[in-house]
Formats: structure tokens, C-alpha cells, sequence
């Protein structure tokens, strides 16, 4: 199950790549290694932070959050797993 929540956590970050504008969501599904079922049931996480960041007015505003709306949406995957066994 590790492996899979790995997948899970890349499809989502490179979701947000794609929901930017920077991949093609092809792109980002290619580099999650996932299928399309599996993709598109991640990429509503990536959506949900793009949609997050766009709340604030700079971009340095942007970039202090997204690593806080990142983990929020990963949170279950680690939450499973976890790099030291929690």
C-alpha cells in the first residue's frame, strides 16, 4: 500500500502542474505513473489547491501557502504510511 499512496501524492502534485497550466494533465498522468481511473481520482485534490491559492493577492503570498495546502490535501496518504512509521 505504500507504493500506491507515493503514486497518489505525485498524482497530485503533478495535478497541480497540469490545473496551472505548466503539463498537459497527460503530462501529469504520465509522471504519476497512474492510469487514468486512478489519476482522475486524485486530480480534484490538485484542483482544490489551485482553487486554495488563488485566494491570495501575490505571488509571494501564493507560495508562502501552497506548501500548507499541499500536505492538506496529502495528509491521508501519510497519515497511512508515513516516512517514520507513524
Amino acid at each position: 500500500m505504500p507504493k500506491e499512496n507515493v503514486k497518489k501524492m505525485i498524482g497530485v502534485l503533478a495535478g497541480v502542474f497540469a490545473e496551472t497550466g505548466n503539463l498537459s494533465k497527460e503530462e501529469a498522468m504520465e509522471l504519476s505513473g497512474m492510469t487514468p481511473e486512478e489519476f482522475d481520482s486524485v486530480y480534484g485534490k490538485a484542483a482544490n489547491i489551485v482553487k486554495k491559492l488563488e485566494s491570495y493577492d501575490t505571488p509571494a503570498e501564493k507560495y508562502e501557502q501552497f506548501s500548507k495546502h499541499l500536505y492538506e490535501e496529502l495528509s491521508e496518504f501519510v497519515e497511512k504510511f508515513g516516512p517514520f512509521g507513524v
